[in-house]
């Protein structure tokens, strides 16, 4: 009787030592919480923990890398504070609605009383005020130009960004195609390699502009 007696007290102990309900808490403070893909809280939440198995929890905040973590109530504490990693990439970067110029291609119609060979110098002034000696291509009979891949790491992601100019034969007057072509991967071994970022970094978001203006403006 003695001996049931203390494997149930030793049972109730141990079930009590386990967290039925946590309270979340996320850096930055101003994080979505996700369980089971339900939202149920910003910057704090309190998670009851099935018996069994685990909970799947996921923190988003905007300028923050979203993640990913499962808990169970032999892993759970009272309170437990998750940090979100900062995105370098997306801070130093414009895109979305803000500027739509990643992996487009722009037509830019040159000015009428502007040759051809000061259209040249012109854009070749601009892509070495952006994009330095990177220049890979510079073809003046056929009117192209490409960069090479210009990279630039993060401490979670590197992003490559490279520029091409070529003729719009489409148009009836002189005119050229400019595009800048932006990739992203993660820095970590088995990564899925470069993926189209639709985003690009702030070092480059005057380039298609300031073509237009030296090819197309009143300069």
């Amino acid at each position: 009787m003695k001996k049931i007696i203390l494997i149930a007290l030793l049972l109730s102990i141990t079930s009590a030592s386990f967290a039925r309900s946590v309270t979340i808490n996320t850096q930055p403070s101003h994080a979505r919480i996700f369980v089971g893909g339900q939202e149920v809280g910003t910057g704090t939440a309190v998670v009851r923990l099935p018996r069994q198995g685990t909970v799947l929890l996921r923190f988003t905040a905007e300028g923050y890398h979203p993640r990913e973590a499962r808990l169970s109530r032999a892993q759970a504490q009272r309170v437990m504070l998750y940090r979100l990693d900062f995105d370098e990439a997306t801070a130093n970067s414009i895109g979305g609605d803000v500027a739509l110029i990643a992996n487009r291609w722009t037509t830019i119609t040159v000015r009428e009383d502007m040759t051809e060979d000061v259209v040249w110098r012109r854009l070749m002034s601009v892509v070495q005020r952006h994009f330095e000696d990177a220049i890979e291509v510079r073809d003046r009979a056929a009117g192209v130009i490409r960069t090479s891949w210009v990279t630039r790491q993060f401490h979670h992601e590197t992003v490559r960004t490279r520029l091409e100019i070529r003729p719009d034969f489409s148009q009836e007057s002189l005119a050229y195609e400019v595009r800048l072509t932006s990739e992203i991967r993660w820095n970590w071994a088995g990564s899925e390699g470069w993926r189209r970022w639709d985003r690009v970094l702030r070092r480059y978001e005057n380039t298609i502009s300031d073509i237009q203006a030296a090819v197309a403006g009143g300069e």
